[in-house]
Order: structure tokens, then sequence, then C-alpha cells
């Protein structure tokens, strides 16, 4: 019981982050949407755990946490993995703006 409303409140803070982030304009509503799901679906999950635990038959796991915990784990691999492309990405802009700005001070001393 303890964890369930541990991870509520957790949740809720959470939450509330979503609503303060929007309201700066730094989350999108997709983003809004997404987070806002995600949270509601560990709410419910933590409280109804016979939902996990028949995701992780559908699965072909033996127990509802150990679905959670392999989901997760393939969930945090994937945001590494779109997180560095990003990194590379921006980098890449990066170098060529440094270019650019290199480029036209030099034809400006010129």
């Amino acid at each position: 019981m303890l964890i369930q409303i541990l991870i509520s409140m957790l949740a809720l803070v959470a939450l509330w982050g979503v609503g303060q982030r929007f309201k700066r304009g730094a989350l999108s509503r997709a983003g809004v949407v997404a987070w806002l799901l995600i949270w509601i679906v560990a709410i419910v999950a933590v409280w109804n755990p016979w939902i996990t635990n028949r995701v992780a038959g559908f699965l072909g796991v033996g127990r509802g946490a150990d679905a959670v915990f392999y989901v997760s784990i393939v969930a945090l691999f994937y945001t590494i993995f779109r997180l560095y492309g990003k990194c590379e990405n921006l980098e890449h802009q990066l170098s060529e703006l440094v270019k650019k700005i290199a480029l036209r001070d030099i034809d400006r001393k010129m």
C-alpha cells in the first residue's frame, strides 16, 4: 500500500510539472497528451496490479512486475537512442552555424 501511495504522489508531482512546462511553452500539446497518458497509466497500473499481470501473460512473462521492468528497459533504451540522435543532430547544426559565422566574419574583415 505504501508503494502505491508513493508512486501515485510521484505521478501527481510529475503531472503538475507537465502542466508547468506546458504553461511556459516548453512542451507541446502532443507532449502533454503523451505524458498525461504515461502517468495516468502508471497510476492505474499501481492501483490495479491485475492489469500488469494480464499484460505479462500476453507478453509471455511470468509476473506483472517483470513485464513492467522489461518494457521500461526497452523504453529507456529507445529514449537514449532518440536523445543520442538529437544530440548528434544538434552538434551538426552547431558546427554548420559556427562555420557560417566564421566565414561571415572573415568576409567582413576583408
